[in-house]
């Protein structure tokens, strides 16, 4: 999945800024400052703070995913080693606006995979359900819940111990017999 120069240089400026600031508190004109680009430049890639948000998430996903065998732990790895960027990320209870668009965001990620027929785990999970959209949207939400409550705990539950929740989660859905659904 490539990318421009100035795509990944305003998704630069995003997680360099989550780093110290809350997503809900960013603006447009922050993050343009931050990647030195214009304002037509940023509307050029994404319609709004929410867009870039969901490819640079999509991005980092997809990058993790690809790294290896196991992209559950590339993931809850790279989480662990940027716990300042989720904390920001992740301000707010589940009912925040952020929440759903995370849930969204997340879902939209595991249906195009599903749709590209990318063979790993959540889309071998969700192509077994009569509806891939309902599951993604379950699956995700689930995915998210987590790591919302991870972050209220402070992370005080070690990384080893969420990366063995996480596979058995997985694992486990993967594992059920055929609910109808079929993968096309």
């Amino acid at each position: 999945m490539g990318i421009t120069r100035t795509e990944r240089d305003f998704q630069a400026a995003l997680l360099k800024l989550l780093a110290n600031q809350s997503f809900l508190s960013l603006s447009v004109e922050q993050i343009c400052r931050e990647a030195m680009m214009h304002r037509s430049s940023f509307y050029r890639y994404f319609n709004d703070k929410y867009d870039l948000l969901k490819h640079t998430v999509n991005y980092q996903i997809m990058v993790l995913i690809d790294q290896g065998d196991d992209e559950i732990t590339n993931v809850v790895s790279w989480l662990e080693q940027h716990k300042p960027l989720l904390r920001n990320l992740a301000t707010g209870k589940n009912n925040s606006s952020l929440y759903a668009t995370l849930v969204n965001l997340l879902a939209d990620i595991i249906l195009d995979r599903y749709e590209r027929k990318v063979d790993d785990r959540l889309v071998q999970s969700i192509a077994k359900f009569p509806n891939q959209e309902t599951a993604a949207y379950m699956l995700s939400a689930s995915i998210v819940g987590a790591f919302y409550w991870w972050r209220s705990q402070d992370y005080a539950v070690d990384q080893k111990t969420i990366l063995q929740n996480a596979n058995e989660f997985v694992n486990w859905l993967a594992d059920q017999p055929s609910l109808g659904g079929k993968r096309e």
